[in-house]
């Protein structure tokens, strides 16, 4: 999510959908070079990569690429490392460069075609997936990641933006600036574990029957049970939210409302800063006051 916000709080930043269409000639110019009768097309999703389908002589693939920047790059290139942490062999990936006519080159990345879940997640499960890459990930400890403490920052920006433009009503706005500084003060005694940062519905993929986690561009050293908590705020999962907020992460109810006011805190700044609120049918009011309404 931090990616996003970054995105978007930048003035200068690149025309997505330009980059994306300039890149595909290229794409498709280089993979000829190895296989005359491969076809790419744009694929849907991807909110600051570029996405297509690749078929090598009926082999479906997925590519995927990063925006223009360093910074972009090394998120491309950490998800590559992490999912072969994870996976191993079991998914295949390829990693190539290909070069652009104003001189750059653009990592990319191919993995086998995997599709969507059937259904929503039960919370056990999407809590036992969650807690099962955090274990195999445990000691890996690559240069580069991003901090909770990032986490607090954006989020004191982000409650002074909604509170000043009115988005938060007085005493909400005060209740999270609490449950905010709760998290900062018992940091340090909260479990670690690399989180994906971006754990939900559309990023749980199946291969075969086996399910994987994808697009870990935004991993980050954070809190034991965070995934889980960061599930939970996505609107499919306002159910389980309901029912299943508390008691599954190991950590105190008091600091797992925490998370969960941290995510939709930061989730309504994006929607305000990309212009997505205005299309929505929950206000960051609403959404906030919903989590502190939770019993437990």
């Amino acid at each position: 999510m931090l990616s996003k916000i970054a995105f978007f709080e930048t003035d200068d930043r690149p025309d997505i959908a330009a980059d994306r269409a300039r890149l595909l000639p290229a794409l498709r110019l280089h993979l000829k070079s190895f296989d005359r009768n491969v076809t790419v097309t744009p694929a849907s999703g991807g909110t600051l990569g570029a996405c297509y389908d690749a078929d090598f002589a009926g082999e479906k693939r997925f590519l995927k690429t990063h925006l223009p920047g360093a910074s972009a790059r090394a998120g491309l290139a950490k998800e590559a490392d992490i999912l072969e942490q994870l996976y191993g062999n079991m998914i295949v990936l390829d990693r190539f460069e290909i070069p652009l006519a104003d001189g750059t080159v653009r990592l990319c990345l191919t993995m086998p075609a995997l599709t969507p879940l059937a259904g929503p997640m039960e919370p056990a499960d999407a809590a036992a997936m969650a807690d099962a890459c955090s274990e195999r990930l445990k000691d890996w400890r690559p240069d580069g990641l991003a901090s909770f403490e990032h986490y607090l920052a954006s989020a004191a920006v982000a409650l002074k933006t909604l509170a000043s433009r009115g988005l938060l009503e007085q005493a909400t706005a005060a209740e999270v600036r609490r449950l905010i500084t709760l998290l900062g003060d018992r940091r340090a005694d909260l479990p670690e574990a690399l989180c994906h940062g971006d754990f939900g519905p559309k990023n749980i993929m199946l291969q075969g029957a086996a399910p994987r986690v994808i697009d870990w561009e935004d991993a980050f050293r954070g809190i034991a049970g965070y995934d889980y908590l960061y599930w939970l705020t996505f609107m499919e999962n306002r159910p389980s939210l309901q029912r299943a907020a508390f008691g599954r992460t190991g950590l105190s109810p008091k600091v797992e409302r925490a998370i969960l006011v941290l995510v939709v805190l930061l989730k309504s700044y994006l929607a305000v800063l990309s212009g997505e609120h205005l299309k929505h049918a929950l206000s960051a009011e609403d959404r906030i006051a919903e989590i502190l309404d939770l019993p437990g």
